[in-house]
């Protein structure tokens, strides 16, 4: 055969099998809705007839005898239907696999568990495997959004009671103080006086929570004296520590200089502050310290509580958590009792850049403390220093501390 014959035949193949692939096209576009069943043996015809139209357009133009013909024809049918068979065979594991992952997925939307398996191919397998995985991230979503949820409950059912307690008290005091049933109106008056501060603070922290589950709480960095603001806090709120038998110290050896925002970093040190002398002893010491390293100021609060369990030292800082499930009246009156003051300090030490951590205490020792870590600022031009009077260029950048970490090793929050 020369070349332009065995030309003509590669180009009546190649017509042929173009003309049997364009009818397998239209096909599967039309019964594109049919099972895979159909679609397999459809692709399984479309390849037979383009042989069998290759050796009839080849007899036709005398390429090959009568009888060359007919053997090849046969040849092809018998195969051709071989084929068929087996592309049925297949395609009916196919189609099986096929049913079975729409069954799985109508049982991830219904929330059930998808168990694995097996597919006839690679790509049925990959698809399987997704539906694991993802019914294994929506079980544990939809655990996540239950507990979630559930501490909600829990949380506005004990700011409720926290809400009401003042109220209830304060009523009742107000009524005596009416019906002239009060032997000390001076004293109903400083009851009256310490409930309404008990109120504003669990207002406050609740004003304060949602503004952080907004994502509306902004830091202004400055360059705060840790000293200072140490200071300045345990002498407002010394008198509050001895009227409850309590003793408040600060420790301070040298001027610390720090970049934070004074007023977010004030309320996470008296949420901490208050949160020890509340469940410090009679007598006990709540010691406030400022020191530093070679590039970080380090604020610490140590005092003598009982202690919290390993297990749960991470949960203190959520909102709503308590060490039991009895709600004692708190003892000190700017405590809330809510259990809000050390997830409002984790998210202030979280948006300065660091994390609020629970420190334990050694073995056998009667302190347990905390620490708080920011990265030190040179002193402002002119010598300035303390809460609020050195600024810095940080304010506008935005720039806090990092790797604070904030806790008191106390029964509650």
């Amino acid at each position: 055969m020369t070349l332009d014959p065995a030309l003509q035949v590669v180009g009546s193949a190649a017509l042929a099998a173009l003309i049997a692939g364009g009818i397998a096209a239209v096909l599967l576009r039309l019964l594109r809705r049919a099972p895979v069943l159909v679609h397999i043996v459809i692709i399984v015809l479309a390849a037979v007839g383009a042989v069998a139209g290759g050796i009839a357009i080849a007899a036709v133009g005398m390429f090959i005898t009568s009888a060359d013909t007919i053997v090849a024809l046969s040849v092809t049918a018998t195969s051709g239907v071989i084929s068929v068979l087996v592309a049925v065979l297949l395609g009916l594991r196919l189609s099986a696999d096929a049913r079975a992952l729409g069954r799985d997925a109508r049982r991830l939307g219904a929330g059930e568990t998808v168990e694995p398996a097996r597919r006839a191919t690679t790509e049925l397998d990959a698809v399987q495997a997704e539906l694991v995985d993802s019914g294994a991230r929506l079980r544990a979503a939809r655990d996540d959004s239950e507990r979630a949820e559930a501490a909600r409950r829990e949380l506005v059912s004990r700011i409720a009671h926290d809400l009401l307690a003042p109220l209830a008290s304060m009523r009742a005091i107000a009524e005596s103080l009416e019906d002239g049933l009060a032997p000390e109106p001076e004293e109903a008056a400083r009851r009256i006086g310490a409930q309404t501060v008990r109120l504003q603070s669990l207002v406050g922290d609740l004003f304060e929570l949602s503004r952080i589950d907004a994502g509306t709480m902004t830091i202004a960095a400055e360059t705060v004296s840790l000293s200072d603001l140490a200071s300045d806090v345990v002498a407002q709120f010394g008198e509050l520590a001895r009227r409850h038998g309590r003793e408040l110290r600060v420790a301070v050896s040298d001027e610390v200089l720090v970049l934070a925002d004074p007023r977010a970093l004030s309320r996470a040190l008296v949420n901490v502050i208050i949160n020890a002398l509340e469940h410090s002893p009679d007598g006990g010491v709540v010691v406030v310290a400022v020191a530093r390293d070679a590039r970080e100021g380090i604020l610490s609060i140590a005092d003598e509580g009982p202690g919290v369990p390993e297990e749960d030292r991470e949960r203190v800082f959520d909102a709503g958590w308590r060490a039991s499930l009895s709600r004692p009246r708190p003892t000190i009156e700017l405590a809330g009792g809510a259990g809000l003051g050390l997830a409002i300090t984790r998210a202030i030490a979280e948006a300065h850049g660091g994390s609020a951590r629970l420190g334990a205490a050694p073995a056998g020792a009667p302190w347990s403390s905390c620490g708080f870590r920011a990265p030190r600022a040179e002193r402002a031009p002119g010598g300035a220093s303390g809460v609020g009077r050195a600024r810095t260029a940080d304010r506008a950048s935005g720039l806090g501390p990092r790797r604070a970490g904030w806790g008191s090793d106390s029964g509650s929050n």
